[in-house]
């Protein structure tokens, strides 16, 4: 599943603790609906924590064969990058379910990060682990089959919720076999296939618009954490 660092790939690692009493404390409380844009490319100096819903980081979203960047549950941040660097970036930030965040200053992050060692190195650590999620997404996408990027894919989502990936377990997020594609650089097709494939094996049952994945699925999916 990770070939090179320590984050999961395309599923952003959760907030420190530190990082989400300031959010609380100071952030303002704002509704999305399903769709709505937080922040396009070229902008900067945007802070949001994801309280509730689904986001994700987008590329080529207003282009031919947009592709998901990175996919972000509640409990992350956005914005973190680019408010750090006070570089721009092309990624759009799109709200894929309704959502419910938080928007904080920029300004009270890097206050509050000078006068807390402690909060300065959970914010950089986090950062930099959600630079190697996306690496390790785009590794994936570049040298696995869509087969075990798909099976990569659910066992990040899995993992990066604190799940253990034994026995039957249902897929804490909730994606379209077009949403799945996007992430893992193929096409809906291509996904409904493999799905088809391995709920005729036993390996997969969709209950509803969740998935119950056997976990017998990821047998011999590298890691090299369990090498």
């Amino acid at each position: 599943m990770r070939q090179v660092f320590n984050a999961f790939p395309w599923v952003l690692p959760q907030e420190h603790e530190l990082v989400q009493k300031l959010y609380f404390r100071y952030g303002r409380l704002r509704k999305l609906s399903k769709n709505a844009i937080l922040k396009c490319g070229g902008e900067c100096n945007k802070l949001f924590y994801l309280k509730k819903g689904l986001c994700m980081y987008m590329v080529n979203y207003d282009r031919e064969k947009p592709r998901v960047l990175a996919l972000i549950p509640p409990g992350r941040a956005m914005g973190d990058l680019t408010c750090l660097s006070g570089e721009i970036v092309n990624v759009t930030t799109v709200a894929k379910r309704e959502s419910e965040i938080l928007v904080l200053p920029p300004d009270i992050l890097k206050t509050h990060m000078r006068s807390s060692v402690e909060l300065m190195d959970a914010v950089l650590k986090t950062t930099i682990a959600k630079q190697e999620s996306h690496i390790e997404g785009m590794i994936a996408n570049f040298t696995l089959t869509p087969e075990d990027r798909l099976k990569t894919l659910f066992k990040s989502m899995i993992c990066s919720s604190g799940i253990e990936p034994e026995g039957m377990v249902r897929l804490p997020l909730k994606l379209s076999h077009e949403e799945l594609g996007m992430v893992v650089s193929t096409t809906r097709v291509t996904v409904s296939r493999i799905i088809s494939k391995w709920i005729e094996a036993d390996l997969i049952k969709k209950d509803g618009r969740s998935f119950v994945i056997n976990c017998v699925l990821f047998t011999g999916l590298y890691d090299w954490h369990n090498k």
